[in-house]
């Protein structure tokens, strides 16, 4: 199977376009419907601003249009200070894109790669936002976590800070990916992995997830995580870096944080 990847992988380098992409340029606000929420993170220096507007949400597409032109900046190197704000966005209720910024050293993060940013430019969300509520959910039972999970996907305004849809399945392999070309596409060889699995594994009842990635002397190196049974996992056991684990693998819980639910809401909703 890797040798096979690798293969297909250098036909990607050689064949496909590497794409060029500045913050949120990639989102197509015209299509479905669109939140874009605001999460406050611990920072040695807080500033007043995360007080003020808290946890915050906005549907105003037209907003995310402007900031989407707006924000257009160069690339920096100067991101060694902490995060202020995680600002994510929803396309229909799913997460499909997060942007980490500082608002005192002056950067905004898409997956990886930091752009200069202006801080008085976040002053300009004021307008837009309205405070959320979030709540912070520990399971040491991964049944019970399941079935929290599927109650608040059924659930209308809600929405996960993080992709939780790996523990909807009870545990893990990981598979590894090593010396491709250092601008190997990602995303088509994303759908590459995807469908040798399912060729493998002679099943689609899985949930692959991006890992980690390393480039290291022009080469690549990525890993990625398939959520799946035990069953699934004998299958693929040959090319696992490591036998199956469940998610609760050293651990003694797994907490998700649900955006747009409260204490009372949850224990309402997982009542019904």
């Amino acid at each position: 199977m890797r040798s096979q990847l690798v293969l297909l992988a250098i036909l990607l380098f050689h064949f496909l376009p590497v794409k060029a992409e500045k913050v949120i340029k990639d989102i197509n606000f015209d299509r479905g419907s669109w939140a874009m929420v605001g999460v406050p993170l611990h920072n040695y220096k807080l500033l007043p601003i995360q007080k003020e507007l808290s946890t915050f949400i906005t549907h105003d597409t037209g907003f995310m249009k402007e900031i989407q032109q707006a924000w257009d900046f160069e690339r920096t190197f100067e991101d060694k200070c902490d995060y202020h704000y995680a600002l994510k966005f929803y396309l229909n209720g799913n997460l499909v894109k997060t942007l980490n910024l500082n608002l005192h050293c002056g950067y905004v993060t898409s997956e990886g790669i930091s752009f200069v940013f202006n801080p008085e430019e976040f002053g300009r969300f004021r307008e837009h936002a309205s405070q959320i509520s979030w709540s912070r959910i520990s399971f040491a039972d991964l049944d019970l976590l399941k079935k929290a999970i599927n109650k608040l996907e059924q659930a209308e305004n809600v929405y996960w800070y993080e992709d939780v849809k790996q523990y909807t399945f009870p545990g893990f392999i990981v598979v590894s990916l090593n010396g491709l070309p250092w601008n190997t596409d990602r995303d088509s060889l994303f759908n590459v992995v995807e469908k040798q699995i399912v060729n493998k594994a002679r099943t689609t009842r899985f949930y692959l997830q991006r890992y980690f990635h390393i480039i290291r002397d022009d080469k690549l190196y990525i890993k990625y995580i398939v959520n799946c049974d035990n069953a699934v996992a004998g299958r693929l056991e040959q090319y696992a870096d490591y036998p199956w684990r469940s998610h609760l693998h050293n651990r003694d819980s797994i907490s998700i944080l649900a955006i747009g639910v409260d204490r009372q809401r949850y224990w309402k909703l997982m009542n019904q």
